[in-house]
């Protein structure tokens, strides 16, 4: 089946002032997932594993990890990285909902909302559906999204901020965007500019969109699929979500 599911995302310029602006994963959201890793005692797959802001300290710690990525430039950055720290990785260039493994793994994890770049409901039933069966009986699935506040209809202008290579580039990403309430949807239109010597030398534009989730949803969407033992809490943390709370995490098990 077809889904509607664009991918003109991190490419060349994004990926590299992506790799400037964000070296390394956060420490917390590292802490987190570090620690999810080890309780799993097996194998992990990072669907949508970018340049392995998470996917290698954890490999350089020891941890069996495979990954995934939709963008063949982040998976390039990803391998370079690799093969800087002299270390091997198994990674495929698949979309989200076109995931497929060889092995069974004990934990999934997809940090930092990328789940929600899956914007078409039916390509992301699919790639719930994929992630099930990677998951070996018993195996966990962790996952951040962004929350549904009930955000009315809005639109922003233009914003931005630009990161500087080490040969003195700049590379300026700029925005723009709107928020439909009833897709549950932010659409946002990012340009990147490479300027060195007063020149433009390369433009990219590429659609940022997010897909927002309340928490009745996502339980409801993971339920769906078969998970058992669903929990939601803060960011990070054991506590149950705040009104205030943007951001949550979410773990499910496969039964077995």
């Amino acid at each position: 089946m077809e889904y509607s599911v664009a991918m003109n995302a991190y490419r060349k310029l994004c990926t590299e002032f992506y790799d400037i602006d964000k070296p390394a994963a956060p420490p917390e959201a590292y802490a987190f997932y570090r620690a999810k890793a080890e309780e799993a005692g097996g194998p992990i797959l990072e669907p949508m594993c970018g340049s392995g802001r998470f996917l290698i300290p954890l490999l350089r710690e020891g941890f069996h990890i495979d990954g995934s990525d939709g963008s063949p430039e982040m998976l390039d950055a990803c391998r370079a990285r690799i093969e800087k720290e002299g270390a091997a990785a198994s990674l495929a260039q698949q979309m989200l909902h076109e995931i497929e493994v060889s092995r069974e793994y004990a934990l999934v994890m997809i940090p930092e909302g990328s789940f929600c770049l899956v914007t078409d409901p039916e390509a992301a039933q699919e790639a719930l559906r994929r992630i099930f069966a990677a998951l070996r009986p018993g195996g966990r699935f962790v996952l951040d999204i962004e929350r549904d506040m009930g955000k009315p209809a809005g639109s922003w202008g233009w914003g931005g901020r630009w990161v500087e290579r080490p040969d003195g580039a700049k590379i300026i990403c700029s925005w723009l965007g709107r928020y439909e309430p009833e897709e549950k949807v932010s659409y946002s239109l990012l340009r990147y500019e490479l300027i060195q010597h007063g020149a433009l030398l390369a433009t990219e534009f590429e659609d940022f969109n997010l897909r927002l989730y309340g928490l009745e949803e996502m339980e409801a969407l993971l339920a769906s699929i078969g998970f058992c033992e669903i929990a939601v809490h803060r960011l990070y943390g054991p506590e149950t979500p705040s009104a205030e709370d943007e951001t949550v995490v979410f773990e499910a098990r496969k039964p077995g």
